[in-house]
Parts: C-alpha cells; structure tokens; sequence
C-alpha cells in the first residue's frame, strides 16, 4: 500500500512538473494570439527534387519559402492559438503536429490538426507560421487553403490547385498553377506554362515569359513585362499589359466591365484579338508596326488611330480595316456595347 502510494505520488509529482514545463513554452502573443518559441525539423531531399506541403483543413497561416545551395529541408516554425484563455491555447497547440520526411514522390511536410478541429471557427483557429528553405530549382505543391504564401525561388515549378490565402512567387523556370479565391496574387520572373486564377481581388505580374493564361472576375489585371503568348480573361476590372512582345496566334485579351490598355512592342507576324463590352480599347503600338488591323464597334462608339502610317482598306462609321507597314501581323479589336477603340503608334 506504502509503495503504490509512493508511486502515485511520484507520477503526479512528474505531472505536475511536465504540464508546468510545457506551460512555460506558450506565451501570449497578442491580446487573444498565444505562440510557441521556435521550433525546427529538417531532413535530406536525396531522391527527386519536389516538396509537397499537405495540410489539415481546419488549419491556417503563413508559409515563407525560399531556396539555398543544399539537399535538405529545413523548416523553422511556430505553433499558435488564437483563442481567449491560455489553458484552451496550450490545449489546442497540443493538437498541432508538424512532419517532414523523404517520400518516393518527394520531401512531404504534412500539417496536422483533429476535424473537426475543436476550436470555434467564427472566433478560434488553429495557426502556423513557417519559414521553409529548400534545394533550389526543385519543384514545390502547396495543398493548405487557408496559408498565405510567399515563395522566392530559383524553383523548378509551382503549383497551388486551391488557395484562399494570398499568394506571392517569384523565380519558377517551370510550370506555374496557381487558384485563388477573393485574395491577391502577385508573380514575377516566371518562365514557361503559366496558369493563374482570382476572383474579386488583384492580379500583377511582372516579367512574365512562355505561354501564360490569366483569369480574374471582379478585380485588375496588370501585366508588366509579357514576352510570349499572352490569354487574359477579365469581367469587372481593369486589364491592363505593358512591355508586351507577342509571339504567334493565341493572344487574346477579353475584358466585360473594365477597360483595357495594352502597350505592345512587338508582333512579327503573331496575332492580337482584343475584345470588350462596356469599356475601351487602347492600344499602343510601335510607330513602324507591320499589320492588318481589323477594328469595329458598337454603334455609339468610335475608332481613332494616330501616330501611325497605314492604308485603309474598309471605312464605316463603326469598323475600320487598315494595314500598317506591310501588313506582316494581325489585329482584332471590337466592341461589343459601348465603347471606344484606340489605336496610338509610339516611338519607343
């Protein structure tokens, strides 16, 4: 009897001791934010250079990544709660687990959390913060809808199917997927397959080379420095592409509610389709462009070009054809509601 009371003393003793010990490791952050110290995992990409970051549903946050001369991963990262008393933060970071390891596929970090997850969603979450360094040039899959991210590469591809987090990249030689919803993306220095979707937010991106499609409804699209293939596709907002080369057929701007400006500076014998409904065109074109241009309309709308030499071919009150130079590219421009097309030969 002595003995087993010893015992059990002892163990409540440990207890005791170890849930004051882990309670020293949470310390409030802000008023309802409560944070672990920093904690760190890393491991060896020895097999093919791709990190894939799987999360639980219930959990969000931010994750930085960034690339360095070395195989491995290393992760550095923060576990927090944001909830009201600090004895539901350490029981809901408790919850929290963090794994990395080498996979046939890859290096997987996967982000744990219960679903349902116990804290409230509409005043409580569960978050992590992490700063990723990764080998450069491998590529990276990002599955954890409720992150922020922010990549800065060299990175070989980048694909995030489905966000609702804000995404900032920058540096892929790859293939680039990226869905967004209602939250901002910016991209620059971009090379290859390029796909990226919003919804009632921004889009900008600069730099941008190969074959890139763009989709927004309900918020700008701003290109600067496109040298490729260009599809942007825009409802409510502003399109707007600057330092524009185009190369071959499959360059189409369409807009709905929002004007569109395009400054190109040059087309060879490519193909430039912009359409709108209720908002202008204008287009800035090289003062010795070579092109067909075919341009109309609606019918309280109205066509000038200036600043550039070229033969009309067909003149209405609505629709012009011309040819500038000697006619080596083709553009469309056309109106369908209200609006003005504008076309304007520049010297730069």
């Amino acid at each position: 009897m002595r003995v087993t009371l010893k015992v059990s003393c002892f163990l409540m003793a440990i207890q005791m001791i170890s849930g004051f010990a882990h309670s020293q490791e949470i310390f409030r952050e802000s008023a309802n934010v409560f944070s672990t110290g920093k904690l760190k995992t890393k491991t060896t990409m020895s097999g093919p250079k791709r990190f894939i970051v799987k999360s639980a549903s219930d959990l969000a946050g931010v994750l930085t990544i960034k690339t360095a001369e070395t195989d491995q991963v290393v992760v550095t990262y923060v576990k927090k709660a944001r909830t009201d008393t600090k004895s539901k933060a350490i029981d809901y970071i408790d919850l929290i687990a963090l794994s990395l390891a080498e996979t046939p596929g890859g290096v997987v970090l996967a982000l744990r959390a219960p679903n349902p997850a116990p804290w409230s969603e509409a005043v409580e979450a569960g978050l992590v913060t992490a700063e990723i360094t990764v080998p450069e040039s491998c590529a990276v899959e990002i599955h954890a809808s409720y992150f922020d991210v922010e990549a800065n590469g060299p990175f070989s591809g980048m694909l995030i199917p489905s966000s609702l987090g804000r995404i900032e990249i920058n540096d892929v030689t790859g293939p680039v997927e990226l869905v967004t919803y209602n939250r901002r993306v910016l991209v620059s220095r971009l090379t290859g397959e390029i796909s990226i979707t919003t919804n009632n937010s921004t889009i900008e991106a600069y730099d941008i080379s190969g074959s890139a499609k763009f989709k927004n409804d309900g918020g700008d699209v701003t290109i600067d420095g496109m040298n490729g293939q260009l599809n942007v596709s825009n409802n409510y907002g502003r399109i707007e592409v600057t330092d524009f080369e185009a190369e071959g057929p499959g360059n189409f701007i369409r807009g709905f509610s929002g004007p569109i400006v395009i400054g190109l500076l040059k087309l060879g014998d490519g193909q430039l389709v912009a359409l709108n409904r209720y908002e202008d065109i204008e287009i800035v074109v090289p003062s010795d462009l070579s092109a067909r241009l075919s341009l109309a309309v609606g019918e309280q709308g109205r066509i000038e070009a200036t600043n550039l030499k070229f033969i009309p071919d067909f003149v209405e009150t609505n629709r012009l054809n011309l040819t500038a130079g000697d006619g080596l590219g083709k553009i469309k421009g056309e109106i369908r509601g209200e609006g003005n097309i504008y076309v304007i030969g520049s010297e730069k």
